[in-house]
């Protein structure tokens, strides 16, 4: 392969919007992995935890710690590396992506607790498959809604 085949492949990555989200969607999901584990392996060590007068299972509470690191940094990447050329105050690109976040959360919540209580898969592993399935429809309504361009 000559060098300029290499460069124009290289070109046409950088410049499609697609793999740029999904790149940056990775590496927000690595965060949130990454966090989701050590949380629920060596902090809460897969045991209840207590907040006030409820009981709530590690599973659940370590996916909102991490759900929330893997949010901003999805946010911040997404904004600077995707959608750039958005005009849209950041101020509403943040309270929309926040708000697709918490709809998003909720079906994360309801699909790892399927996997984990239902199904018996490991919370760690239950957390990537769920986090996987949600994943397309996501770069649609944060092009479509979140950083779209006024006219």
């Amino acid at each position: 392969m000559s060098s300029s085949v290499v460069l124009a492949a290289k070109n046409k990555i950088a410049h499609s919007k697609i793999i740029r989200f999904f790149f940056s969607a990775g590496i927000a999901f690595l965060v949130d992995v990454f966090i989701y584990f050590i949380t629920i392996t060596f902090i809460f060590k897969n045991q209840p935890v207590q907040i006030f007068s409820k009981q709530v299972s590690a599973h659940s509470f370590c996916l909102f710690i991490s759900y929330s690191f893997g949010v901003i940094t999805n946010f911040l990447l997404t904004k600077y590396a995707v959608f750039s050329e958005s005009n849209l105050a950041s101020r509403k690109q943040f309270f929309r992506f926040v708000l697709i976040a918490i709809i998003g959360f909720f079906a994360n919540y309801g699909l790892l607790r399927f996997f984990v209580e239902v199904w018996d898969i490991i919370p760690t592993l239950a957390r990537i498959i769920s986090a996987l399935s949600l994943g397309m429809a996501s770069y649609f309504i944060h092009k479509l809604f979140t950083f779209r361009i006024k006219n």
